[in-house]
């Protein structure tokens, strides 16, 4: 057994690590080194619970969308939801609408921006798909061989959905339009009009470069799973085998409807609730049991996590976050993140969360560009119900069409809206009311998944504050009982190659098709002269391990560390 690890992991916001204990398993063809067991190391501390204490609650809105600069919109509208609970009011129509496509706008560039920046690479170079591998050889690479021409043209598109985030909040990052009951920004013309135009051309690029990528992609996974179970002696399914989990899935719902916003509000006041009237549902699927989502039962463990003992098992917002329950040097603990339950059981959050908590395992979708008129078809099976690389990648690609229809569908619906609603519900005197006391929750979804703000105001300050974010669910440690959390989980039989990529490539795409040399060899002559030609080796005790297949898992779950937790200890080795 030796103990591989990878920190920091590149290609993720903030700042995490994983050490895997291996084993060696006799395939019958030969013998492999696989993941025995996994430990995800978050190497922050999270500190914005504490910073938020006795400010004003309207500034949580600005200060938490500062967790993160990949997903502060998400922050926003959930530190918002908070405060509309908070307050005891509900957003306009209008405001909703304004709220679902700046969120809607910011989730497209996201969504596209994680699969063919973070995770696609590697899923390119194993499937041999040069659409989705990075432009290593620059505009003669993409003229002659496509190498990286989906990548380049996903950097123009995802700045179009940018810019509709920005025409509706002001700027991105951190937009600044949201306030509790409602918006600040009006619904004019033109900006209804630019909306259109841009989620038109991304529309466009979604369903005829995005979603063929990712059907390619499946197609190609098909050939690599023949060739590795031949190699390997066992049947093997690529990417669809690797990453599963424990096949459960939590989801908050996303995108309410603006004429049935009491649905939404249901789940805030710890109803039991699917939000069927939303986009997204909400609920738990508990291995092919689709159970309704109930705010009660969620609960975080810290047994391995730096915090004292005494506030393990409680529900987030029962727990006074100060300096007062971190134990950083504490015995055993691995972890800053908390680990999350739902109902005592281990929960994925995430894209692939929400569509099969929506959807199921079987995704039938016609949809309509509301401009053009144009139509397109999205048939997917899950292909491994406990989780897998490419599921979360088709869910993300998926999501991205769903979300950029939904964008145009809305902002028409701001036409006849915005002359019979006003954009701040009018229980709001002015912008200067705070109530003296309050309580509320937020629960919505960032890309990566659930995402949950608790607000408590007590004279008319935060008196506390807390965040339980997607990559604490995911990332987080074991619990107390001793359960991995989804990433340590899906990282358990992954398979870690003593050969490099060139290697590992050359035996799974044997021909020689590319410019007269194997896929392999071509890679290599791209890469060595950026001095990537021992990318993702790993060496212990002189043996060496390659990583890419774990470190795509760990990417597919797209973490976000800055969301969980916020300084770093620096020991310097010698």
């Amino acid at each position: 057994m030796a103990k591989v690890w990878v920190d920091p992991i590149t290609r993720i916001e903030g700042h995490l690590g994983a050490t895997m204990e291996t084993k060696e398993i006799d395939t019958g063809k030969m013998k492999i080194e696989v993941v025995d067991k996994a430990y995800s190391h978050t190497n922050l501390f999270r500190g914005f619970e504490i910073i938020l204490r006795g400010r004003d609650p309207r500034d949580a809105f600005y200060i938490t969308q500062r967790i993160c600069g990949v997903c502060p919109a998400p922050h926003g509208e959930t530190a918002v939801q908070a405060l509309d609970h908070a307050y005891n009011v509900t957003p306009t129509p209008t405001a909703v609408l304004i709220r679902n496509i700046i969120q809607a706008a910011y989730y497209v560039y996201d969504h596209l921006i994680h699969t063919y920046l973070l995770v696609g690479p590697e899923i390119g170079i194993v499937c041999k798909y040069p659409p989705m591998v990075p432009p290593a050889l620059g505009k003669e690479g993409i003229r002659t061989l496509g190498l990286g021409s989906s990548y380049a043209q996903c950097i123009d598109i995802q700045r179009k959905a940018n810019e509709i985030v920005a025409l509706w909040g002001g700027k991105f990052p951190h937009h600044m339009s949201e306030y509790p009951g409602g918006v600040t920004v009006k619904p004019t013309g033109d900006r209804i009009a630019q909306t259109l135009t841009k989620a038109t051309e991304i529309w466009e690029w979604c369903a005829n470069v995005a979603l063929k990528d990712l059907m390619a992609i499946k197609e190609r996974n098909e050939i690599v799973s023949e060739r590795l179970s031949e190699l390997l002696g066992i049947e093997h399914r690529a990417f669809a085998d690797i990453g599963a989990s424990w096949g459960n899935f939590l989801s908050y719902g996303i995108f309410p409807d603006p004429e049935n916003y009491e649905d939404w509000v249901r789940a805030q006041d710890g109803e039991a609730s699917f939000r069927r009237s939303a986009v997204i549902h909400s609920g738990s699927w508990q291995n092919g049991e689709l159970k309704p989502l109930e705010r009660d039962k969620i609960v975080e463990y810290v047994k391995y996590s730096r915090y004292k003992d005494e506030i393990s098992g409680k529900k987030p917002w029962e727990v006074e976050m100060t300096n007062d329950v971190v134990w950083k040097d504490k015995p055993n603990a691995y972890a800053w993140a908390k680990a999350p339950r739902y109902e005592g059981k281990v929960h994925e959050v995430g894209p692939l969360a929400r569509m099969i908590v929506t959807y199921g395992l079987n995704w039938k979708i016609e949809l309509t560009n509301p401009v053009t008129e144009e139509s397109v078809k999205v048939e997917w099976s899950v292909m491994n119900p406990k989780g897998s690389v490419i599921d979360r990648v088709a869910s993300r690609i998926v999501q991205a069409l769903l979300y950029a229809t939904k964008i145009m569908e809305w902002a028409v619906q701001l036409k006849d809206y915005a002359s019979e609603y006003p954009i701040v519900n009018p229980k709001i005197p002015d912008y200067k009311y705070v109530p003296n006391e309050g309580e509320g929750w937020g629960l919505w979804e960032a890309p990566r998944g659930a995402l949950l703000h608790y607000t408590r105001i007590k004279n008319k300050v935060i008196a506390n504050y807390c965040c339980v974010v997607p990559s604490t669910w995911n990332l987080g440690p074991r619990d107390d009982f001793g359960n991995p959390g989804p990433v340590e989980k899906a990282l358990e039989g992954c398979w870690l190659p003593n050969m490099s990529v060139p290697e590992v490539c050359n035996l799974l795409w044997p021909e020689e098709d590319v410019l007269g040399m194997k896929w392999g060899d071509a890679l290599a002559n791209a890469i060595s002269p950026l001095g990537l030609a021992e990318v993702n080796l790993e060496y212990v005790n002189g043996a060496k391990y390659n990583t890419s297949l774990a470190l795509a898992v760990v990417r597919s779950f797209d973490p976000c560390i800055a969301c969980g937790v916020h300084t770093i200890e620096l020991k310097v080795r010698k």
